[in-house]
């Protein structure tokens, strides 16, 4: 008998009805959802298998990661718990990339490969009054801010109720849409009244009179302004190229100093360096301050770099990732690549940023394995072997 005969004829005996809904309940629970993934790695064109176990929108995320454009097959599954941490203790996986989502204690492995701990998002904040300096540093933000004036943008807050929808409806959901994906994941109605209740303000980009972007800006923390949720008017990528999201994080930090607030909280950011949204928010002087307390899972990674496109992905792909209660960069480098002091301090200069503590470079031994070449204590550069 099939498990949905079995249920049908187990619900119709009244006296078993609420077993049954603790035995569906607990299977549920230890039930997972997970993809098989394959197909042509983004970068180097090569093949691979990746098993993804987790959310819906986090493995959208990662297909976009590791496939890009690229079509591939999805096999669709539901795996046990304890099978899901099972396939990270195989000396030989069908898979040359393993992603499992929890927010659970993870077990310890002494059989399996090296697996990375990466928060599936990472909080971060700018430093309002060196955020507002960086054009003295950043020939970017500078750029940016000429674009700004020069495409006459404005700004303007304002509580109304109706202009709230209008947000939501006309720039948020398009924006978040464009932007992300599949990958998106969508705050509610309900999250913008909550903050609504709390007094946020609704910061709005106007263009000859026109609203064309907007932020949400959480004001019940004394500390720092939170921009929590930004938009452009119909996910208009042009909008975006004529400085649409550069006038929102500067106008935002104008409007924080004009509060009097030292910091702008820029909400949550994936733990890849070179994601797009991370590239900029670290051009403005973005400090890592931990995982993002609302979405605080991480992804248990196990890559196999015996596979060429696992090599080029992760070569292609530096991420944070967790070690002894800090963060740190992970970069990985080939058995070719030499590893001078100046390439090892352009290393530390493209991937250190504050709130880490510090790079560290793995290299491709002859085996495959990846080792520590490079690691240090301090913020600056490391190096390992795999």
């Amino acid at each position: 008998m099939s498990h949905g005969l079995l249920y049908s004829a187990l619900k119709s005996i009244k006296p078993l009805r609420t077993l049954v809904r603790r035995l569906r309940s607990i299977w549920e629970r230890y039930r997972l959802d997970a993809w098989v993934l394959e197909g042509a790695e983004r970068t180097s064109g090569e093949r691979v298998r990746v098993m993804f176990v987790g959310q819906v929108e986090n493995c959208n995320y990662v297909t976009r990661v590791v496939f890009g454009e690229n079509s591939i097959a999805v096999q669709p599954r539901k795996i046990w718990n304890h099978s899901a941490w099972k396939l990270l203790e195989t000396s030989k996986s069908a898979y040359g990339l393993i992603f499992i989502q929890t927010n659970k204690t993870i077990p310890n492995f002494t059989h399996g490969r090296a697996c990375y701990v990466i928060p599936s998002w990472i909080a971060g904040e700018l430093d309002v009054k060196q955020a507002l300096e960086s054009p003295r540093t950043s020939t970017s933000v500078k750029r940016d801010i000429r674009h700004i004036r020069s495409s006459r943008f404005e700004y303007r807050t304002t509580r109304d109720p109706f202009v709230f929808e209008r947000f939501i409806s006309d720039m948020y959901l398009p924006y978040i849409r464009q932007t992300h994906g599949e990958g998106a994941v969508v705050a509610t109605l309900d999250d913008f009244k909550e903050e609504a209740a709390k007094g946020a303000e609704l910061l709005l980009v106007d263009h000859d009179s026109k609203s064309v972007a907007g932020v949400l800006l959480g004001l019940d923390n004394l500390e720092r302004m939170d921009a929590l949720v930004l938009g452009v008017l119909d996910g208009d990528q042009n909008l975006v190229k004529a400085g649409a999201i550069a006038a929102i994080y500067y106008f935002s930090l104008l409007h924080a100093q004009k509060r009097g607030y030292q910091k702008l909280f820029l909400g949550g950011a994936r733990p890849f360096l070179n994601d797009g949204p991370f590239q900029y928010k670290k051009k403005w002087g973005l400090r890592i301050t931990g995982r993002l307390s609302t979405m605080p899972d991480v992804w248990v990674l196990q890559a196999d770099p015996s596979f060429a496109a696992v090599q080029s992905f992760l070569r292609n792909n530096p991420f944070i990732f967790e070690c002894d209660n800090t963060f740190r960069a992970a970069v990985f480098a080939g058995l070719d690549e030499a590893l001078s002091e100046e390439s090892i301090e352009r290393l530390r200069k493209a991937h250190d940023l504050p709130g880490i503590a510090g790079v560290t470079v793995f290299r491709f031994s002859s085996e495959m394995d990846p080792q520590i070449a490079l690691s240090n204590s301090s913020p600056s550069v490391s190096e390992t072997s795999l």
